[in-house]
C-alpha cells in the first residue's frame, strides 16, 4: 500500500523527537551526573558543545546532507538509528566522564545526520500544498521529545513519584540505596535506556519508508564517482551565497539563545532559579507539552498566514520572555512560570520551523540535503562555543550578571526577527521545481 506524505512525514519526524530527546535527557540530569563523577563546570561545558545541541550535532549534520544527497534522504536517516543506539547505550552505562562523553558526541553526531535528511525528505514528499504542514508536524517531535524525557525525569528524579523504582533497578545491578549519587544516577541511565529501544523501534519501521518521488526521479542523474563533498564550493557560489548567509545568520543568532536553553534550562532553573530537580524538569516537561500543542495545532492552519508575520510574531513573544528576566522574575516561582510560558510560545512556531522549511526550499535538489547540513553545522558549532560558559555564567554570578546576559539574549532575538522579516521568501503554493526555476532557471 502506498505511503501517504503525512504517514512518511510523521515516522521521519520520530529523528526529531529522538534528538529533542537526548538534548533534554543529558541536560536535565546534569545535576545528577555530577556528584556521581565528580564533574565540574568545564566538563559540563563540554557535555553541552559536544552534545546532540551543539558540536556533535553540527558535524553530524554536515556530513550527513552530503551522504543524503549521495545515498538517498530515508536510507541515511533509518539506518543512522544504529549510530544513535551506540550513544544512547554508552551514555546509559557510563562509569566515567570519558565513557560519558564519547556516547554524548555519538549521539550527538547521530542526531545530527538525521537533520537534513529528515527534513529534506519532508519537504520532498509533501507536494505544494502541505510542506509547511508536514515540517511543523515534524517540528512537533522537538516538543514531544523533551515533554517525554522530562515527564520521566521527573518521575524518577530523587523523591519523585517513581524513584522506588529506580532503587530497585539499582538494587537488581547489585547498587545498594546507601550508595547515594550511584542509585540516583539510574534515573539517567533508565531513561537513556528507553531512548535506545525508542530508536531501535523506529529503526524498524524506518526501514519499509518509501523513497519519495524527487529522489526516485533524479537519483540516476547523481555522479556517485565524485568525491562525497564535491558539491561544498558550490554551495557557497554567488547565486546561493546572499541565502546562505541570510538563513544561516538568521537561525544562528536565534539557536545562540535556543541551543543554550534547550541543553541548560533546567540546569538554570535549579541554580538561578532554586528548584529542585524534580521540579525543574516537570517546569519543563509542562513547557514541552505546551509546545508541542502549539506547534501540532498550529500545522494545519500555518498557510493561512504570511510566514514573514507569523515568524516576526513568535520571535517578539521570546524576546518578551528575556525581558521578564531582565526585570527579575526568575526570582519567583510566579516569575518561573511566566517564563516558561511564553518560551512555549515562541517554540511553538520557531524559528528553526522557518530554517527548515526555507532550507529546502530554496536549494536545487542536486545539492540540497548538503546545504542544510552546512549551515546546520555553522549554527551549531557557533552556538556550542557560546553554550561552553553558558550555566557557570548563570549559576556563578549574582542577578547583575543574570540580567546582564538577559538583556544580550533579548536582543540577539530581537536581530533574529529583524533578520527573517528581511529575507523571507513567498514560497506558499509553489511545487520546489517551480521554486528552484524561480531562483536559479531551467
Amino acid at each position: 500500500m502506498s505511503q501517504t506524505s503525512l504517514q512518511k512525514s510523521l515516522t521521519a519526524s520520530v529523528c526529531n523527537f529522538l534528538a529533542a530527546g537526548a538534548i533534554v535527557a543529558g541536560g536535565s540530569a546534569l545535576s545528577l551526573w555530577e556528584p556521581y563523577l565528580g564533574l565540574t563546570g568545564i566538563d559540563n561545558g563540554w557535555l553541552g558543545a559536544l552534545s546532540a545541541n551543539g558540536i556533535g550535532a553540527g558535524v553530524g549534520a554536515f556530513i550527513g546532507g552530503f551522504l543524503a544527497d549521495r545515498y538517498g534522504r530515508s536510507n541515511v536517516f533509518t539506518y543512522n538509528m544504529l549510530c544513535y543506539m551506540l550513544g544512547t547505550f554508552l551514555i546509559m552505562t557510563a562509569t566515567s566522564f570519558v565513557q560519558l562523553l564519547t556516547g554524548t558526541i555519538i549521539t550527538g553526531i547521530a542526531a545530527g545526520i538525521s537533520v537534513p535528511a529528515s527534513w529534506t525528505y519532508i519537504c520532498e514528499c509533501s507536494g505544494q500544498t502541505h510542506r509547511a504542514r508536514n515540517i511543523a508536524l515534524s517540528q512537533m517531535g522537538w516538543g514531544l521529545g523533551p515533554a517525554v524525557v522530562l515527564l520521566l525525569s521527573y518521575l524518577m528524579a530523587p523523591g519523585g513519584p517513581l524513584f522506588d523504582f529506580v532503587v530497585d533497578v539499582a538494587d537488581t545491578f547489585g547498587i545498594r540505596a546507601n550508595r547515594t549519587h550511584e542509585v540516583n544516577i539510574f534515573a539517567s541511565r533508565i531513561v537513556f535506556g528507553l531512548l535506545f529501544i525508542d530508536a531501535f523501534i523506529a529503526w524498524m519501521f524506518m526501514r519499509h519508508l518509501e523513497p519519495s518521488n524527487e529522489w526516485l526521479n533524479n537519483r540516476d542523474k547523481i555522479n556517485k564517482d565524485k568525491p562525497l563533498f564535491s558539491n561544498l564550493s558550490i554551495i557557497f557560489h554567488d547565486k546561493h551565497k546572499g541565502t546562505l548567509i541570510g538563513l544561516t545568520a538568521m537561525y544562528l543568532v536565534w539557536n545562540l539563545v535556543a541551543g543554550a536553553m534547550g541543553f541548560f534550562q533546567g540546569h538554570i532553573y535549579e541554580t538561578a532559579g532554586h528548584l529542585s530537580n524534580a521540579m525543574a524538569n516537570l517546569t519543563l516537561a509542562e513547557q514541552w507539552l505546551i509546545t508541542a500543542a502549539i506547534t501540532g495545532v498550529g500545522a494545519f492552519y500555518i498557510d493561512r498566514f504570511e510566514h514573514r508575520k507569523l515568524l516576526v510574531g513568535f520571535v517578539a513573544v521570546g524576546a518578551v520572555a528575556w525581558l521578564t528576566v531582565v526585570f527579575g522574575l526568575m526570582n519567583s516561582y510566579t516569575g518561573i512560570v511566566i517564563i516558561t510560558l511564553l518560551w512555549a510560545i515562541q517554540a511553538g512556531i520557531s524559528v528553526q520551523f522557518f530554517f527548515a522549511l526555507w532550507g529546502v526550499e530554496l536549494f536545487p535538489f542536486k545539492y540540497r540535503a548538503a546545504a542544510i547540513g552546512v549551515m546546520f553545522c555553522i549554527v551549531r558549532v557557533l552556538s556550542a562555543i557560546v553554550s561552553f560558559g553558558f550555566s557557570d555564567l548563570y549559576a556563578s554570578f549574582g542577578p547583575d550578571m543574570i540580567r546582564y546576559n538577559s538583556i544580550l539574549m533579548f536582543a540577539l532575538f530581537a536581530l533574529s526577527g529583524y533578520i527573517g522579516w528581511r529575507i523571507a521568501p513567498e514560497t506558499r503554493g509553489k511545487t520546489m521545481t517551480e521554486i528552484t526555476e524561480e531562483r536559479y532557471g531551467k
